[in-house]
């Protein structure tokens, strides 16, 4: 196993982005925040990679949160502080950004900036051990508009109530009523799940990935009819070649090759 605290592996059309440190419950620290917009950027850059999962390189944690040993660091040290949070919000956006799909696949712990993490995915699988938490106010903090609005974007104002107000743990049941995450698995199977969903996306156009992204991200942002811009994403489409190869292997009763 590589000793990075963050790594990507490729995996045919998957990118994986592996938490690693497991002596530290994949606590993160400033440099594993630092290392994910260039990892991001690695997969997006590669024509191969249809989807990025987010996951740990261990099946009993996926993420305790910060790393409280820096904490100390950033009482006294302001400047520290203010790096720390540039890097926690250029990781998330990074993830967030990422132009294809991508899945947060959670086993154990997701607390914290480790849930924030996660909420930065497009979709979360869990285990049946999986366990919630985003617990600022244990700690007399706040988080970002960004981080904030990324929880509510998935489980509504009630529940982000609710999360931040009472900063308890809820285990993988409720997370799935809620709209945390969008299935829960056995333990043992969590990961072939995860695979055989994304065998489902990898076998569609990437043009109409992409461009799916693009407008629920719209729509998150405030926008609630067609434009000039998205009139003409819609016409387009049906120039493209992805629109070409899906109709002739439609005809054909073939798979279309993207």
């Amino acid at each position: 196993m590589t000793e990075q605290l963050i790594y990507l592996k490729k995996d045919r059309h998957i990118a994986w982005l592996a938490l690693n440190r497991p002596d530290r419950k994949n606590a993160m620290n400033i440099d594993m925040w630092r290392a994910i917009p260039e990892l991001v950027a690695q997969a997006e850059n590669d024509p191969d990679i249809k989807v990025l999962i987010l996951s740990s390189s261990v099946t009993d944690i996926f993420c305790a949160g910060a790393d409280i040993s820096e904490f100390d660091l950033f009482i006294n040290d302001r400047d520290a502080r203010d790096q720390n949070r540039r890097a926690i919000r250029a990781a998330c956006a990074a993830i967030e950004n990422f132009s294809l799909p991508s899945i947060a696949m959670i086993t154990g712990a997701c607390i914290g900036g480790g849930c924030i993490l996660a909420l930065s995915c497009d979709m979360r699988f869990g285990d049946v051990n999986s366990r919630y938490g985003i617990t600022p106010a244990k700690l007399g903090l706040v988080y970002g508009l960004s981080d904030t609005r990324r929880l509510l974007d998935q489980v509504g104002p009630a529940a982000t109530r609710d999360i931040l107000f009472s900063a308890r743990i809820i285990g993988s049941e409720k997370a799935r009523e809620i709209g945390l995450v969008n299935e829960i698995f056995p333990v043992e199977t969590l990961e072939q799940e995860v695979r055989d969903y994304v065998a489902l996306l990898v076998q569609n156009s990437v043009h109409s990935l992409r461009e799916i992204k693009k407008v629920i991200k719209r729509i998150q942002a405030g926008a609630r009819d067609d434009d000039d811009s998205s009139e003409q994403v819609f016409m387009d489409a049906f120039d493209g070649v992805d629109h070409k190869e899906g109709i002739d292997a439609f005809l054909n009763k073939r798979k279309p090759d993207y």
